[in-house]
């Protein structure tokens, strides 16, 4: 073990001479170390990238969303159009059970017309719904002009 030699005797006082507990400290210092070492990970993963646009591109700021595309849903009651405006078209089926394709494409056609640019299209059917249906329905959108078509889920 290590010792501390206070100095010699010289006034016939007692030796100081104390032995430090060396395994205490050296455990003490070694916990201390882990606990930095923990505590520097956590700080690494407690941050978060932020990819902040800078305000020298003023064009990145004020150029708009894009516009979500057209939405075609098949459900029980025939097929429902959704544009980016909020508007709304049914097209009811045509008899019980048969659902009225080319009314869908006179009002794809419509659309399609208005926006010759659009092509993205949004497709999703209800449960339940015939995929033969769906197939029908990705048919008439890319013969309409929408050949960017996307099957989602319900909407």
């Amino acid at each position: 073990m290590a010792g501390i030699s206070m100095g010699d005797n010289a006034h016939g006082k007692k030796s100081v001479d104390t032995e430090i507990p060396l395994i205490p400290f050296i455990d003490l210092l070694l916990c201390c170390v882990m606990f930095l070492l923990v505590t520097a990970v956590w700080n690494h993963m407690s941050s978060m990238e932020a990819n902040l646009n800078s305000s020298a591109d003023p064009a990145a700021i004020d150029t708009p969303p894009p516009e979500p595309p057209l939405t075609v849903l098949i459900d029980q009651e025939g097929y429902r159009l959704s544009g980016a405006a909020g508007d709304e078209v049914r097209i009811p089926l045509a008899a019980p059970g048969v659902y009225d394709e080319a009314a869908l494409a006179v009002q794809l056609e419509r659309r399609h017309v208005v926006d010759p640019s659009a092509s993205a299209a949004l497709l999703s059917a209800d449960d339940g719904v015939n995929y033969a249906l769906v197939i029908g329905a990705m048919d008439v959108l890319v013969g309409s002009g929408f050949s960017g078509v996307t099957i989602t889920g319900t909407l």
